[in-house]
């Protein structure tokens, strides 16, 4: 049995999550949160470092939809990410709907480290854990 590795990613404009999983285990742990640039470019030398430490068999993207399932801006933005991730790294991207996560990771932020106002860094880490366990879920896999 071949053990796949996947990576999540919760693709912001200053800043995205990054969670991990395994076919194994099937649970997804949030391990890192990357900065982007102040022009909002996308932050690839950290990503590199990531994505080439832990070498993983598939990638894992929110699709940032609406209420009513429309695509808005950072529905475009994930998706561009998406395919820029397959292009440079030859790797499969499957998209996800991730509608609500952020609220979610921070409601579950708050109430494990019981204060007001969770560190961003944190929710978005924690927000692609959601998005990766969400998949993980849904998908059946070989």
């Amino acid at each position: 049995m071949t053990i796949k590795t996947y990576l999540g990613f919760d693709v912001g404009t200053k800043r995205t999550g990054i969670a991990i999983a395994n076919s194994l285990t099937s649970h997804a742990n949030g391990i890192e949160t990357v900065a982007h640039y102040k022009d909002g470019s996308t932050n690839w030398r950290e990503l590199d470092v990531i994505i080439n430490e832990h070498k993983p068999d598939i990638f894992i993207v929110g699709l940032p939809l609406d209420k009513d399932n429309q695509e808005q801006e950072m529905t475009f933005i994930a998706k561009s990410f998406g395919r820029k991730l397959e292009k440079r790294f030859n790797i499969s991207v499957f998209f996800i709907d991730e509608y609500l996560s952020s609220l979610e990771a921070k409601k579950q932020l708050k109430w494990h480290h019981a204060h007001k106002n969770a560190d961003r860094s944190e929710v978005d880490k924690r927000s692609a854990e959601l998005i990766l366990q969400t998949w993980l879920n849904e998908t059946t896999r070989d």
